[in-house]
């Protein structure tokens, strides 16, 4: 009976770092104590009451897999340890027994049969019991049992267990379902432990983002981006987060632009259908900036993503360009009346022109001359000063005057622009990280 025991104690303890099934492989094995740790351990484990019918049947099943080395073997005797069980000690240590011999002969439903041995034991201790019901969820993950994966799995978690990517694990057993709601909220849990951690799984911010997507949530799915610009400034990132955020809200024609200017800055310009998006709100009256549509185009001919033989772009391209003379010609004379207006509105017009010529520093100062007539209101009575003081910060980023851009974007009041002056602020803060000199060598 004492020799039993003790065997049984060490399958126990080696049953804990048994193969287990691809979904949790990356556990490590629990670590051996030693010296006074181990006689702790010894001195607290459980005393165990084998009835002596279990015994006789466990012993020879036993010998099978370890001094005999035959898994196969002692898989065909083990119905015999079965039959004999008589309590709920017998039951976990057939459960133990059986999870070894499902690792010797690679058999995850054996090892199922055990876990099952184990879960149902009044004797198996609570810890124990969290381990085998993650690995019971994993098996039913690995099998696309995706229902009782997400159940046996939430228990696990609520019974303490952790790592093993649990959180990702849940959401996707709940996204298989399509239960996309629930699934966003256990990826943002993983996240959240990956933030606990110190870490960052990239593809967790991007799982997120799909599945909002798939949701129709692009407001959220922008977030999650948003949340990986921090920490990464990535141009296929800016895309993508600034994409899903031009879904996410009805923008007018001047609200795109200044988004679509932003994803530019950003290198974040990706498909043909975004040039045209963005050359739409150059000139959805006309061609209203030619020097900025003429640059655009050339940018995206240059790089591949559209052609010059598109018959859109080509005809954009030669109409902006006709223009383009002329509005250069006819800039510098704009400046003195612009100012003089006592309507700010002319003086943010004239501005716009500036800005889309590149001419940031006339720009700046004339949108500085229109806020500082009082409310900048346009022809039918709107008032444009939010929209006035957003394109002094756009200018003031263009010239390096980050502080001064930050402070202006965060006067804006209008929703959309507000929501779009976050954006514009984290590149501030890119960019002021990127351009901060490099720590003193060490000495």
């Amino acid at each position: 009976m004492k020799s039993v025991s003790k065997f049984a104690l060490i399958l126990s303890l080696s049953a804990l770092s048994a193969t287990v099934s691809p979904a949790y492989a990356e556990e490590k094995p629990v670590k051996e104590k030693k010296g006074k740790e181990k006689k702790e351990a010894a001195d607290a484990a459980p005393k165990r009451n084998y009835s002596k019918p279990f015994i006789a049947a466990f012993s020879p099943v036993v010998d099978l897999l370890n001094k005999q080395k035959n898994p196969e073997g002692a898989k065909a005797e083990f119905p015999k340890v079965v039959a004999a069980i008589a309590n709920d000690d017998d039951r976990y240590e057939a459960g133990i027994l059986a999870i070894n011999i499902g690792a010797g002969v690679k058999d995850l439903a054996f090892q199922e049969q055990g876990i099952d041995l184990l879960l149902a034991s009044a004797t198996t201790p609570a810890n124990i019991k969290t381990e085998y019901t993650f690995r019971k969820g994993a098996i039913a993950y690995d099998g696309k049992n995706f229902v009782n994966a997400e159940k046996l799995m939430l228990d696990a978690y609520n019974l303490g267990h952790r790592g093993n990517n649990i959180e990702f694990l849940i959401s996707n057993a709940m996204s298989q379902q399509n239960k996309d709601a629930d699934a966003i909220t256990w990826i943002g849990k993983a996240i959240e432990a990956d933030k606990l951690a110190g870490k960052v799984n990239k593809a967790y911010f991007v799982r997120a983002a799909m599945l909002s997507s798939k949701s129709k949530n692009y407001a959220g799915a922008a977030n999650w981006y948003k949340q990986l610009l921090q920490s990464e400034n990535n141009a296929d990132y800016w895309h993508d987060a600034l994409a899903f955020f031009d879904r996410s809200l009805t923008l007018n024609p001047e609200e795109t632009l200044d988004v679509m200017r932003l994803m530019r800055v950003t290198n974040g310009l990706r498909f043909q259908q975004e040039y045209a998006q963005y050359l739409d709100s150059l000139s959805y009256i006309g061609v209203r900036y030619p020097a900025e549509a003429v640059s655009v185009l050339e940018e995206g001919f240059e790089k591949g993503v559209i052609s010059r033989n598109n018959v859109t772009f080509s005809e954009k391209y030669a109409e902006a360009k006709a223009r383009l003379a002329e509005d250069t010609a006819t800039l510098a004379g704009t400046i003195a009346p612009a100012k003089a207006s006592a309507k700010g509105m002319l003086a943010s017009l004239t501005a716009d022109s500036f800005y889309s010529h590149k001419k940031y520093d006339t720009a700046k100062e004339l949108y500085e001359s229109a806020l500082s007539k009082g409310p900048v209101l346009d022809k039918e009575g709107k008032d444009q000063t939010d929209r006035t003081r957003f394109r002094l910060a756009m200018s003031k980023v263009m010239l390096r005057d980050y502080a001064g851009a930050a402070a202006d974007f965060a006067m804006v009041t209008n929703a959309n622009r507000k929501a779009m002056a976050e954006y514009w602020t984290m590149y501030i803060e890119q960019q002021i990280k990127a351009e901060a000199p490099p720590p003193p060598a060490a000495t």
